[in-house]
């Protein structure tokens, strides 16, 4: 039956065919939400049963009503306080699976009924709600072959032993070691946005008590107990890197999950179509936490050496002064008058050169430093990333003696939900000890999301009333992030990117520590990108380059 029905016209045809199923004849409620109803997923709880208002067919009303019964027959709710969402989202997966299969045995015809909304193929992306998606339908058929190692093992593990189904606890362990291992590989599930597919699957809320503390542990087995979180590890596991002991071993990025706040979302360019995808990544802000202070550098001439050449860059708006009666050019239009006055028979006005003066600092810069997990790589003299806070602090020393208008900031990615903006110092700001202790406790994770941070810095900039705006980017690397197998995407968005602040008349250059040098052209243009050869110049090498850029 196609075309939209409404749940007030089949109520009772639902009722009673719930009842021919499962013997039970719980209230249908209509579900109404804003946006798109075919967004909507079926509630329960052990009162009710609330299905979307309108949808799309009456089999999708009688597949949502099907699985519904089948968790109110086969399911236990389970205690959700301490459990990260990961963990729930993929436990309830596994258990939608499970009171399927144990339905399926009792009532065959249901595979019929809901095989058809299972509908995705296997691809390559490994972003959260596609592989999800595709573990559903692995659980379901067990003919279906993605080729997706994490998938794979969660579908052989499921079918190896049906006659686990029938315990409840069967969903919690596998569910529980299925999201570490997604876990380890630092996929973002948004939780609040996440959408239970197939449609007619129920959002698990009612599988879970939200209200109530869970049990103690009855032993070493308790399932709950094994897929807990640990609290003492931090949710950034650093890449490819050994697992944290502590949470004092290492500093924190951010002091509290509170802090984390989402500020914008960006589109983002897929070169594969030559379009925007709107809306597609969210920049969050994330207050870095006040680490030691920053050690005074090592020279002291050096410090007066880089204020003195920041002084002197000549950075402000020029004005053109005509009539003068000396300069560095004629002034065409004053030698016009006064050869004219003179054959008039007239006394001319010997001011005819013009000269060019700036007046005052007509400059914004931003200075943004990679904080990805490579920045964590050692070096002569510490770590990349020390290096690149060493070198931050020396330059925005001197911006600040200068009266420059400047921001410092840092940013990394864990996915393009969780862009992450690390502000250390905004243009409003006064670059104090607290901007030097928040540069201080920055520390290097995940990935490297290039283009989002070069937008957001560019509508920081363009928010600043100055002639010149330029954004100074230190990298170390190129552009990757966990869910994107396909790297020259973020490369090609990173070139869009740059071009769009272009575009704008903001300048962005990079200063590159390391990676393919091709690739930083091909973004960033051949003249914007300066190499450094030894990282452990950086601190004597980035102030000239901001002289040389603003000269």
């Amino acid at each position: 039956m196609d075309g939209d029905i409404a749940l007030a016209d089949v109520e009772r045809r639902l009722r009673a065919y719930g009842a021919a199923l499962w013997g039970s004849d719980p209230p249908l409620r209509p579900l109404v939400g804003e946006g798109d109803p075919a967004a909507l997923r079926p509630r329960f709880d052990a009162d009710l049963v609330r299905l979307p208002a309108v949808w799309p067919s009456l089999d999708l009303y009688r597949a949502a009503l099907a699985h519904v019964g089948a968790h109110r027959k086969f399911s236990r709710p389970w205690p959700a306080k301490g459990l990260k969402p990961l963990l729930t989202i993929v436990v309830s997966l596994v258990e939608d699976a499970r009171v399927e299969h144990l339905a399926m045995r009792r009532l065959p015809g249901l595979r019929r009924l809901w095989a058809p909304f299972h509908r995705v193929e296997p691809s390559p992306s490994l972003m959260a709600a596609d592989l999800l998606e595709r573990l559903a339908r692995a659980l379901f058929d067990p003919g279906y072959r993605d080729g997706n190692a994490w998938i794979d093992k969660g579908q052989r593990r499921f079918f190896e032993r049906p006659e686990r189904w029938d315990d409840p606890e069967f969903s919690l362990r596998l569910g529980g070691d299925l999201a570490g291992d997604l876990g380890k590989t630092r996929v973002h599930i948004n939780a609040r946005g996440h959408r239970v597919d197939p449609a007619y699957r129920d959002d698990n809320a009612g599988l879970w008590l939200y209200d109530t503390s869970p049990e103690p542990p009855r032993d070493a087995d308790d399932p709950l107990e094994a897929v807990r979180p640990e609290p003492v590890e931090g949710e950034g596991a650093r890449r490819n890197g050994p697992p944290q002991a502590s949470p004092s071993s290492a500093p924190l990025a951010v002091a509290e999950t509170a802090a984390l706040r989402p500020v914008a979302r960006y589109p983002e360019w897929d070169h594969r179509i030559g379009l925007h995808r709107p809306d597609f990544v969210q920049v969050i802000e994330a207050l870095p936490e006040h680490g030691p202070p920053l050690d005074a550098p090592a020279d002291p001439r050096l410090v007066q050496r880089v204020r003195a050449l920041v002084r002197h860059a000549v950075v402000g708006r020029p004005v053109r002064l005509r009539r003068q009666k000396d300069g560095d050019d004629l002034d065409l239009d004053a030698c016009v008058a006064a050869s004219a006055a003179r054959r008039h028979g007239h006394v001319p006005d010997l001011r005819v050169y013009r000269r060019v003066r700036r007046h005052g600092r007509d400059l914004s810069v931003l200075l943004l430093l990679d904080a990805s997990h490579s920045t964590n790589d050692s070096v002569e003299d510490g770590t990349v990333l020390d290096l690149e806070r060493r070198s931050a602090d020396l330059l925005a020393g001197a911006l600040a003696a200068a009266g420059d208008r400047f921001a410092l900031a840092a940013f990394r990615s864990d996915g393009r939900e969780a862009v992450h903006w690390l502000p250390v110092k905004r243009f409003a700001e006064p670059y104090d000890a607290a901007a030097r202790g928040r540069l201080a406790g920055l520390d290097g994770r995940w990935s490297t999301r290039m283009g989002a941070a070069i937008r957001h810095a560019g509508t920081t900039l363009a928010a600043q009333p100055t002639l010149r705006r330029l954004l100074l980017l230190v990298t170390d690397g190129e552009p990757s992030d966990i869910d994107c197998p396909d790297l020259r995407h973020l490369v090609e968005d990173a070139r869009k990117a740059v071009r769009e602040l272009a575009g704008r008349g903001i300048d962005v250059v990079c200063v590159a520590l390391g990676g393919d040098p091709q690739t930083h052209h091909g973004i960033f243009g051949r003249r914007n990108v300066l190499p450094v050869d030894r990282v452990e110049r950086l601190p004597e090498i980035l102030p000239a380059v901001y002289v040389r850029l603003t000269g």
